[in-house]
């Protein structure tokens, strides 16, 4: 069993939005699916102490298993035995193979080893593909929907272990409660993120127009963005995304405008595993605060969501070829209205 370092928790919102082939999925709109908020304090007796608060990328790697939970038709039960053997057996972390430290050659989210059968490395290296294989076992255990969580976990995993499973019940109920869609509004997904303070409109709720007045531009030290952009680029960094580059001498788009930004996710591949899910997360919270942040289209992983009735669709990548920066699956690309 291995074990990671347990950092700091954010403000939760669930959110309807609409990001086919990536982490969340379902339709954008007020109110679609009906989707609400469902906290409960987190009392988790018996777990480790300070474990109760989890940083953003663990809770991403969450959603993750929750989402994939969902999109199997797996219980909020299953769900929840899923997200407790996670947090037991990597803390909600995406690990590569630790030598001496692993436990044979299990990798990964839920430990999983390539010589069992659970798949090859690379396969491994994806916390969605681990929480896919987990589930199929799962649904394979008889009676598994009213099995106590250590039994049903143990008959997945075949730990050394099985009653550490259990000290994680609550905290697990706790995560698929607050960030799960419930058993009756699959694929309405979360923003673990929090709502972004909005940006100021014109009395009559339209946006103002905007030039590129803030010099320098802050995250790049040259060139200019408008206003509305210095304040898009505060609220992401406010809900734990970083820093982005925003302004770019171009000979099109919205970056030498002073109207978009980039945040990168890698330091120039395509994204991955962990890093794949923390784009998947920025992007769903891009989506559910474009209303307050005046957001006119997000590109991510070769697709684009718009604010109009297309909502996400296929990117067309106008700069051709295979380039991980051309298809943005290197970073999440946000840009502004007027």
């Amino acid at each position: 069993m291995t074990k990671a370092v347990i950092g700091i928790v954010t403000v939760v919102i669930v959110a309807c939005l609409g990001l086919p082939a990536l982490l969340l999925s379902s339709a954008i709109g007020g109110g679609a699916g009906g989707c609400a908020f469902v906290g409960a304090p987190a009392t988790a007796s018996g777990q480790p102490a300070g474990t109760e608060q989890w940083d953003t990328d663990q809770l991403a790697i969450a959603v993750v298993i929750i989402n994939r939970g969902s999109a199997n038709g797996i219980s909020t039960w299953g769900q929840t035995v899923a997200v407790a053997v996670a947090m037991q057996e990597s803390r909600l972390r995406n690990l590569p193979h630790l030598g001496a430290s692993n436990d044979y050659d299990s990798i990964g989210v839920f430990q999983q080893r390539p010589s069992q059968g659970w798949g090859t490395p690379e396969q491994l290296a994806d916390p969605a593909y681990q929480a896919d294989r987990f589930y199929a076992r799962l649904e394979t255990v008889p009676g598994w929907e009213t099995t106590p969580l250590a039994q049903a976990a143990q008959a997945v995993q075949i730990s050394a272990y099985p009653r550490e499973y259990a000290k994680w019940t609550d905290e697990a109920i706790r995560l698929v409660e607050r960030y799960g869609s419930g058993d009756t509004a699959v694929g309405c997904p979360v923003n673990v993120f929090g709502s972004a303070a909005p940006a100021p409109r014109n009395p009559d709720g339209s946006w103002p127009d905007q030039t590129c007045s803030i010099r320098p531009d802050p995250t790049t030290g040259s060139g200019c963005i408008t206003p509305r952009v210095l304040h898009l680029v505060q609220q992401a960094t406010a809900a734990g995304f970083g820093e982005p580059g925003c302004y770019r001498v171009d000979d099109h788009g919205e970056h030498p405008r002073g109207r978009a930004c980039d945040w990168m996710m890698t330091s120039g591949g395509e994204a991955t595993g962990s890093q794949k899910a923390r784009g998947d997360a920025m992007a769903a919270w891009a989506v559910a605060n474009a209303d307050r942040l005046g957001i006119m289209y997000v590109i991510w992983y070769r697709m684009i969501w718009t604010n109009d009735e297309q909502g996400w669709h296929p990117y067309n990548n106008p700069l051709g070829g295979n380039d991980p920066s051309g298809w943005h699956t290197n970073h999440v690309h946000i840009s502004v209205e007027r």
